[in-house]
């Protein structure tokens, strides 16, 4: 009994293997700061935007929370508000929060990117919670964050 093996009959096989390699791979690397600090990144979206991404990596030391914002409404344009960034221990005490806004890569783009240094270092298990407001509820600073204490 022979077998013969095709090039038609191959190449499928091996499109398959390859497509989960760089799938296990992508999996296994993505959100690594999370995973070595065992922190958690909660994302409440509003009526108008969506966090679409938002990941913590290591700077000089820091932590520094990046992501993109999203609008939900087919089309260009600004994505009116901003967003709330608050800082909760693993027992649920809120111990810092501040607002933060977001940038536009150009006037065509749908989305926006988001930056920030996080102010103090968090125990393992703590979460960085994100909020999305639709509309100005008050003013956010151009710059640097102002961070508060918890309430």
């Amino acid at each position: 009994m022979s077998t013969s093996i095709t090039r038609s009959t191959c190449l499928p096989g091996l499109l398959i293997a390859a497509l989960a390699v760089f799938t296990v791979t992508a999996c296994s690397t993505t959100g690594k700061v999370n995973k070595e600090t065992a922190l958690n990144i909660e994302r409440v979206d509003s009526e108008g935007a969506r966090i679409s991404a938002a990941y913590l990596t290591r700077m000089n030391g820091h932590l520094l929370l990046r992501g993109e914002v999203t609008r939900r409404a087919v089309g260009r344009g600004a994505i009116p508000g901003h967003l709330h960034i608050t800082l909760i221990d693993p027992h649920g005490k809120t111990l810092k929060q501040a607002d933060i806004g977001y940038v536009r890569r150009s006037a065509r783009s749908s989305s926006a990117t988001f930056s920030t240094q996080l102010p103090l270092p968090l125990a393992p298990g703590s979460t960085v919670r994100i909020t999305h407001f639709y509309t100005e509820t008050h003013e956010v600073p151009a710059h640097a964050p102002a961070w508060r204490e918890g309430e």
